[in-house]
């Protein structure tokens, strides 16, 4: 016979392997035949495999209980479908609430993964620290991320045998030009020689050796190098910065492999910053100084000495200031998730989010298996028959547990397809809705393993438990028609249902003071205006030299109703410097804001006790000082009693400046902080004009600064925020938060939802003699609805009462984290909405899945039974 009339060889050995003695001749034969009846047909291969499939039955297959092996892990995929499909309401329900489970649990891993493995790709990520200045205002210690350039230099003298390099980075903005292209980058990174060769940025183009061992050496991102050279090599062509620094391109990044603390589109050699007077000061802090030391052991060791470093290098202006500063080293691995670290330009998450969220999509993972569990043991009362019959043909209580665990293994692949398929499709929505930036990267092996480690638990924590149960059936019982008795089962069906509500009521109760939180921080009165303020950057030296010319003419606008120069805008910059003060003893330490006389007018600050500045008063011009009413308050005396004293900024070399007036507190910083002691002077130097506008005009008003700004710096172009927008930016996390807990909320109650419909639905089930009979004694639908209903609400009440009590101590160590927040006890309706809203909806629920049972003919349910 030709080779290509013969059945696959591995196809005869199962039917030998498998099947029992008597029967594998015959089937061998059949299968003979079948194959040579395919020889033209299309889909040849896949139609045996089929009829092979087909005879691995139960009555077929071997009992194999003489096997030293234990029970084999034989299933008939064929009747596996078939029960799906007979089943099929349930199937849906079970693939449905399963995939919506995975849809959110995969999303949140991706997005956790991403979080947690900032800056692990750095090859020697753990021998890299930062340095952190440690101050403190007026005994309330904080951190500092910025240090000054002597630091690195300093550091590697002294304790050469533990740091074995150092470099430095500087955040910049600026004009960046090649030919007609001309862009303001608001991520450029100057930074040392050895920046490549100190972290591990991938290189596309160059040699990490050499990309900046010149003062004019520049690399670009990819991004950046398509934007400016297209699909050239940028590599030996000249970028311009502010119009006036030229730059070769030495070389490309690629893709990065994960986040990272530092955000950056274009490297540039730090060497260019040498000419500038302010770049050697000790004092003038403004960049990352990052070391590396190989051990932990010689970290504690360098560590334990960087008190006396500091007194060596800064010891004698500490006495001058009164006050020290302290230093200390952060792991590079703990840079981005510590948030709470000030003046600071690194990129920040928050890891109390990630707990939370990590959190949550265990517990709708958790809600989604429950609802299987739930489903099965509702459904398999109604198989018991089944169980009975197989068992009597022959059918081992492992071989059923297989069988049964294939089902459920068969629901969860199918979810597990189908939430990949929707990650893919709603991935765009998902991030722009939440503004996040999850890359859906499949193939990586971390997310495989995550993948198969998920079938695993979650086969183990809903396939095995209903699997065992359906198994443990007595057929003779089932066959006579006794009935079944679920025991304890029930108690462990309502303790899940219990739980799912009671996560489902402790995330509603938690979205909604999250939300509130929000709202108060949005709408809180913060001591000034912050209404139609535009803010506008002065970024470059053109506009900055000339930026009492750029006032005067904004001024004189129509459309603009006031115009003041800052250094920093509310929820901005504000520095920290020590202040004495005639007649106070010792220094004090105030955050620091240099304007002008407009000020307090354009941003309606009171001012409590003395004056505000003034364009008339010639000494105004010079220096003079308001300070708030919490430094008044920290320095010990009356407000009246400031006024007229002389403060000196010993750091700053700024001596006799006379306060003039105190002003009430308004919130300068985030409502996470404290009101902290501020000084207001006249002078300095101003980053920022902050723009009241005329909101009738506001197009023809933004217009204008736009044409004047372009007027005096032609060769920039403008950049400028609206304040109300910048304070928003302040809670983009929280905000974020809000969402993700508002949605899942809402995902949890309708996962649970499903739960209880399954309950529901075996309890109607075991019930129906019960209710044909009270039926027939003339219990109404509504009567029956209500039977059913009750107990199922006491599961939602006893929810109830176990998922109060954990939102509140929640939400109380989350507001803990705001200075200011809403009072929980003020908003006590919002734990009684979660509880009735959740049980509206499963009475709902219930009373829907039970009204088929409710309205059923009596005599038919009597009758069967």
């Amino acid at each position: 016979m030709p080779k290509d009339f013969h059945p696959p060889k591995l196809s005869l050995r199962l039917i030998r392997w498998l099947c029992k003695q008597e029967l594998v001749e015959e089937l061998e034969g059949n299968l003979h035949e079948y194959y040579a009846t395919l020889n033209k047909s299309n889909f040849k291969g896949l139609k045996y495999w089929y009829q092979v499939m087909n005879y691995l039955r139960p009555s077929t297959l071997k009992l194999f209980k003489s096997s030293n092996a234990g029970p084999m892990f034989i299933f008939n995929p064929i009747l596996t479908f078939r029960n799906l499909y007979r089943n099929k309401s349930t199937t849906l329900i079970s693939i449905f609430g399963f995939t919506l489970g995975l849809v959110a649990t995969i999303f949140l891993y991706f997005y956790i993964s991403t979080e947690v493995n900032t800056d692990r790709f750095h090859a020697q990520g753990e021998e890299i620290y930062r340095i952190l200045r440690v101050s403190e205002m007026n005994g309330t210690p904080y951190k500092i991320g910025v240090t000054s350039v002597p630091y690195a230099a300093a550091l590697m003298n002294d304790y050469p045998s533990d740091i074995t390099a150092t470099t430095r980075a500087v955040p910049e903005e600026g004009l960046v030009s090649v030919g007609e292209k001309r862009f303001f980058e608001n991520n450029l990174l100057f930074a040392d020689r050895n920046f490549f060769q100190f972290f591990s940025y991938p290189l596309k183009i160059g040699d990490r050796q050499t990309v900046l061992s010149t003062a004019n050496s520049a690399v670009l991102s990819s991004e950046a190098a398509i934007k400016y050279f297209g699909e050239e090599n940028p590599v030996g062509k000249f970028i311009e910065v502010d119009n006036e620094y030229e730059f070769i391109v030495f070389g490309v990044m690629d893709e990065l492999p994960g986040n990272t603390h530092l955000d950056f589109d274009i490297v540039l050699s730090i060497d260019l910053l040498e000419r500038f007077e302010w770049f050697t000061g000790w004092w003038n802090n403004s960049l990352n100084t990052y070391v590396k030391i190989p051990t932990p052991q010689q970290a504690a060791n360098v560590e334990n000495q960087l008190d006396q470093f500091m007194e060596k290098y800064m010891g004698d202006d500490f006495k001058q200031a009164g006050q020290k500063i302290g230093l200390e080293l952060e792991p590079l691995h703990d840079i981005y998730f510590n948030d709470e670290t000030r003046y600071d330009f690194s990129k920040h998450g928050s890891f109390s989010n990630i707990v939370t969220l990590g959190a949550v999509a265990i517990a709708i993972l958790f809600i989604a298996c429950f609802n299987y569990v739930n489903l099965s043991i509702a459904q398999s009362f109604m198989r018991a028959k089944e169980v009975g019959v197989r068992k009597v043909l022959g059918g081992s209580r492992a071989r059923l547990v297989v069988q049964f665990l294939s089902e459920s293994f068969t629901i969860f692949l199918l979810s597990i397809i189908l939430s990949i398929g929707i990650c893919e499709l709603i991935n765009p929505m998902f991030n722009a809705f939440f503004g996040l930036d999850i890359v859906l990267n499949w193939l990586d092996k971390n997310v495989l393993i995550f993948l198969l480690t998920l079938t695993g638990l979650v086969l183990l924590s809903s396939g095995v438990y209903p699997s065992l149960l359906l198994s443990s059936f007595k057929s003779v019982r089932v066959l006579k028609g006794s009935k079944i008795v679920s025991g304890k089962n029930v108690g462990l069906r309502k303790a899940l249902v219990v739980t799912q509500f009671a996560i489902s009521i402790f995330l509603i109760v938690s979205s909604i003071l999250i939300y509130a939180q929000n709202t108060f921080l949005n709408t809180k009165d913060l001591g000034f205006n912050k209404e139609a303020i535009v803010l506008v950057e002065l970024n470059n030296s053109e506009i900055r030299s000339q930026r009492e010319l750029f006032k005067d003419r904004l001024t004189a606008n129509a459309n603009i109703k006031g115009v003041a120069q800052i250094s920093g805008e509310p929820g901005g910059f504000h520095d920290a410097s020590s202040f004495v003060i005639t007649g106070i003893e010792g220094s004090n330490r105030m955050r620091t804001l240099f304007t002008d006389a407009d000020f307090f007018d354009l941003f309606g600050i009171e001012i409590t006790a003395g004056r505000a500045f003034s364009n008339e008063l010639a000494s105004d011009e010079q220096r003079t000082a308001i300070i708030n009413e919490r430094a008044v308050s920290e320095l010990g005396i009356l407000p009246d009693e400031v006024i007229g004293r002389k403060l000196t900024m010993p750091s700053w070399d700024i001596s006799n400046v006379t306060i003039v007036g105190v002003a009430a507190d308004y919130h300068f910083s985030t409502l996470k902080d404290e009101i902290e002691p501020l000084a207001i002077l006249t002078g300095g130097f101003h980053r920022k004009l902050a723009v009241k506008m005329n909101m009738s005009n506001l197009k023809e008003g933004l217009l204008y600064i736009d044409q004047t700004f372009s007027e005096i710096a032609p060769a920039f172009p403008m950049s400028y925020q609206f304040l109300d927008d910048r304070l928003k930016y302040l809670y983009e996390k929280e905000e974020q938060q809000a969402k993700v807990f508002s949605a899942f909320s809402g995902l949890s109650i309708f996962l649970a939802c499903l739960g209880i419909f399954g309950l529901a639905a075996y309890s109607a089930q075991q019930r129906q003699k019960e209710l044909g009979i009270r039926k027939v004694l003339g219990a109404t639908a509504r009567q029956i609805i209500g039977l059913i209903s009750k107990e199922f609400m006491f599961l939602v009440v006893i929810a109830f009462v176990i998922a109060i009590p954990v939102a509140w101590y929640f939400i109380r160590s989350w507001l803990g984290g705001y200075a200011y927040r809403i009072e929980v006890l003020d908003h006590w309706y919002v734990f009684a909405f979660g509880g009735l809203a959740t049980f509206l909806i499963a009475l709902i629920t219930v009373a829907y899945k039970t009204y088929g049972a409710a309205i059923s003919d009596p005599t038919e349910s009597i009758r069967n039974e």
